[in-house]
């Protein structure tokens, strides 16, 4: 990316990557992770651009509440 002049990166962080379950402590692999493409994207020059939102959700939850379809809507 930085050879074609590249300035700017839109990514997306995957919560499954994350927090596996959906629930509880994050997962130190998925962390280091993202901190290994931000350090690269840093020492390249290259800004990112995280999506904060994304499409993915762990399979833990999608098997208990049916994803994104589900009629549970929060906890009140």
């Amino acid at each position: 990316m930085q050879s074609r002049g590249v300035k700017k990166f839109r990514m997306s962080i995957s919560w499954p990557r994350i927090q596996p379950t959906g629930t509880g402590p994050a997962n130190k692999a998925g962390l280091k992770f993202y901190a290994d493409v931000f350090d690269a994207l840093d020492a390249a020059g290259i800004e990112p651009w995280v999506t904060l939102y994304h499409w993915d959700i762990p399979q833990a939850l999608q098997d208990k509440y049916g994803g994104w379809t589900s009629p549970v809507r929060g906890t009140g």
